[in-house]
């Protein structure tokens, strides 16, 4: 509610009923003046100006960007404000691209479930899960979708193991 405006409306209202009892309170006797005839149009612009005061905001709490003197808003805005992503949309890897293996970096294509070279096999892009061959398709195990439509929760990979690597599994 903005108050400003409502005593504004408030003025207004009580000036017009002034008007309108003017002629009883000055003279004693009811008649119909152009005082009377300006009090009740006056009445129906009283009653929108206080109602338009009930409906605003108040300036002093709720601005637009702390413009009317509340630099607080701006400081809430900033620290209520979602964390931006920090990924670039961009750059992120297509369905049909090759993948690379984590372990000997050897590029593997989408259709491949494991690396040509060490046998292991590649991980979901989104889950970093072991893929399978699955119903003809490379799916994503936990929620047996294809690894584009994986919705499994995000793990935190793990730095691959430097301890040798497996041999080529038949």
């Amino acid at each position: 509610m903005n108050r400003s405006i409502t005593y504004l409306g408030l003025a207004a209202l009580l000036l017009a009923l002034g008007l309108v009892a003017s002629p009883v309170l000055l003279t004693g006797v009811e008649r119909f003046t152009p005082a009377v005839e300006v009090g009740i149009l006056a009445l129906p612009v009283g009653l929108s100006v206080i109602l338009w005061g009930a409906a605003s905001p108040n300036p002093e709490t709720t601005t637009v960007g702390g413009l009317f003197g509340n630099p607080d808003e701006n400081v809430l805005r900033r620290v209520l404000k979602p964390p931006s992503p920090t990924w670039n949309a961009r750059y992120n890897p297509g369905p049909r691209e090759t993948a690379d293996c984590r372990y000997c970096h050897t590029a593997i294509p989408a259709d491949l479930a494991q690396c040509p070279r060490c046998g292991r096999r590649r991980e979901c892009r989104a889950c970093h899960k072991p893929l399978f061959y699955l119903s003809g398709a490379i799916r994503c195990a936990p929620c047996l979708r294809d690894e584009v439509y994986c919705n499994c929760p995000k793990v935190k990979r793990s730095a691959p193991s430097v301890s040798g690597t497996r041999g080529r599994s038949l």
